[in-house]
């Protein structure tokens, strides 16, 4: 029995809510930025700080450590695009919430307006 319940519970939240297709949208979308951001880090950012590095490759830094090496270039990779996805999602998420409180304010507004209009 308690299978079956879970089992029905688990089909409404996964196909009659929309959360499967919710969670499609969202892995296409989180797939294209992750693809822009490393568009940006790989094709834009590192050949702009290649030269600064001795050897010219970025990626290629590492430190020897015992018998391997420690890979501080990919390290800085990834680092840089962690905060480029986070500078991004700041700004949408900014943008976002300047658009909700803009909404809301006009919705105060235009109740404002009703009242007053009501009242007369």
């Amino acid at each position: 029995m308690p299978f079956r319940r879970w089992l029905r519970e688990f089909k409404e939240f996964f196909f009659q809510k929309g959360n499967a297709l919710n969670l499609a949208i969202a892995v296409v979308v989180g797939t294209q930025f992750q693809q822009i951001v490393d568009a940006i880090s790989k094709d834009l950012l590192m050949p702009l700080l290649n030269p600064l590095v001795r050897g010219g490759n970025w990626q290629s830094l590492a430190i020897p450590y015992f018998e391997g090496e420690l890979a501080i270039g990919k390290i800085l990779d990834v680092m840089l695009n962690s905060l480029l996805v986070a500078w991004a999602l700041f700004f949408i998420i900014k943008a976002i919430n300047r658009t909700e409180r803009m909404a809301s304010s006009g919705v105060e507004q235009l109740r404002g307006q009703l009242s007053e209009n009501s009242d007369t």
